[in-house]
């Protein structure tokens, strides 16, 4: 049956690159959307074998694998209590008492989000994966489709909204679906599926606004403020917090002077921001996280009691009965690391052999592709003397003798391709009108935001290739702005 809905789901977006006014452009011809969306089937079906038999044996690996197991189980617990699923689904359910049924009790990622962060980025992707299930019957072919659709439809809304700046246009739009990193990470099972489309939602509706269309540019702007802030929270408050650029440009003219005090005032704020309560803390933020994926890299046994998320080192491992994939027991004492849901550090912890079993998030060896780092822990210095290495390890890095597997040369060739297209465009720049400034300031500001919070809390290659996609798209953006009309490229 599977099967039969993955071809349906085929058939009906071949049908809609003729039908919809939404693949309409006079720029592009019809089987210019047609062929994309066939590149876009290829890198799917290339990250679940990526995920599925180079990295397990058939069976999906990685976050990947708690999205679906997390969203089979939200779907299951909906089938039978329609009106409560309704209420999760909608965020009005999302108390705890729900989680006491004994079907939820065995959810990994949604119960983790309950971190302290100011929104659990987990839930959107397991909520949408839950609707999905209703027709996919499992398979995770239909699922990765799906999500594969959801950013072909984001690159499209991002094409028509800034194709107008573009002079290479069709070459712009094939960049977008080619180039490796946008592709593969964003058509699979993964946050940057939904954050390709929030992007060109938000761009969309954003350039909308500015033409006049107010109430269709609102619309988009909010459904892609909530897709932003509940997918990615770090990228959405980045994304979201410098369009005011945008804006006051607008509303000024697109004065120079605007241009030139944005900057100096959003280093302010970020400075400020390391001074503002635990809640809103930047440092505190970047320190949590860069711990909490310290932790993964170095590998661990990772599981969760009522109210603790624990972590014990891999080496360990023997000291755990696993039941399955979904709970463990503790065989002898243990020495790790604990933290309260709601706090940010983590303890020293001790847990004594029972027969009381506990609920698995991860069992993860150590990451082949780990970068010893210097922890933050807290520290404004630790912040800026990090950046010169972040930069290093998150532009140009991973080289091919890095430590990592085999996608570290996915990573590496979208390191060159990126450079290449940098300096070429270097040579071939064309002169920019004052609203086109504006946009480019916009993009370096953004995608350097993006790469310093990627870096300071990010010491795994892997992971890095994956977060640092956002910050590919909107370089091949700029530089695509930036680019001059190539005479032996189609228009």
């Amino acid at each position: 049956m599977g099967i039969l809905i993955y071809s349906l789901i085929v058939a009906m977006m071949l049908f809609s690159n003729w039908q919809l006014k939404l693949f309409a452009d006079p720029t592009l011809a019809r089987r210019d959307f047609t062929i994309a969306w066939v590149i876009k089937m290829i890198y799917s079906l290339i990250f679940l074998f990526i995920f599925c038999d180079f990295y397990s044996d058939g069976k999906l690996y990685g976050d990947a694998a708690n999205f679906m197991k997390d969203s089979a189980l939200l779907n299951e617990y909906g089938r039978s209590h329609p009106v409560e699923f309704l209420k999760i689904m909608t965020g009005w359910g999302d108390s705890s008492a729900y989680f006491e049924d004994p079907i939820l009790q065995k959810t990994n990622l949604w119960s983790y989000g309950e971190n302290g962060d100011i929104m659990n980025d987990n839930r959107l992707i397991i909520r949408l994966n839950a609707l999905i299930h209703f027709f996919s019957y499992g398979s995770v072919y239909v699922h990765a489709l799906v999500m594969s659709a959801l950013s072909f439809f984001g690159i499209i809304l991002l094409y028509k909204s800034l194709n107008r700046f573009v002079a290479n246009k069709k070459l712009f739009f094939y960049t977008l679906i080619l180039f490796p990193s946008i592709g593969f990470w964003g058509s699979g099972i993964t946050k940057e599926a939904i954050l390709i489309f929030a992007i060109g939602l938000f761009s969309y509706g954003l350039f909308n606004w500015g033409k006049g269309q107010r109430k269709s540019g609102i619309i988009f702007v909010l459904i892609s403020l909530y897709l932003l802030l509940l997918n990615k929270p770090h990228v959405g408050l980045i994304v979201i917090g410098i369009s005011p650029l945008l804006i006051v440009g607008k509303l000024n003219n697109w004065a120079r002077w605007v241009r030139i005090f944005f900057p100096i005032m959003m280093v302010l704020i970020l400075v400020g921001f390391t001074y503002t309560p635990t809640q809103f803390n930047l440092m505190d933020k970047v320190s949590y996280k860069q711990k909490d994926l310290i932790n993964m890299g170095k590998g661990g046994v990772f599981f969760v009691t009522d109210s603790t998320f624990c972590a014990f080192d891999y080496a360990d491992l023997d000291h755990f009965k696993l039941f399955g994939s979904d709970s463990l027991r503790v065989l002898e004492t243990s020495i790790g690391e604990a933290k309260l849901f709601g706090n940010h550090p983590f303890q020293p912890f001790t847990i004594v052999a029972s027969s009381q079993a506990y609920a698995v998030y991860l069992i993860q060896p150590p990451s082949g592709s780990y970068i010893e780092t210097d922890p933050i822990n807290y520290s404004r210095w630790a912040l800026v003397k990090s950046i010169p290495s972040i930069f290093f390890n998150t532009v140009i890095r991973p080289f091919p003798w890095d430590k990592g597997s085999s996608l570290k040369y996915m990573g590496f060739a979208s390191n060159v391709l990126l450079i290449f297209m940098i300096i070429f465009t270097f040579f071939k720049l064309k002169p920019l009108q004052e609203k086109e400034k504006y946009i480019q300031l916009y993009l370096i500001l953004t995608a350097l935001l993006i790469l310093l919070i990627i870096g300071w809390t990010t010491p795994i290659f892997g992971a890095i290739a994956r977060y640092k996609m956002v910050v590919e798209l909107l370089i091949i953006v700029l530089l695509f702005i930036r680019l001059k009309p190539l005479t032996y490229v189609k228009k």
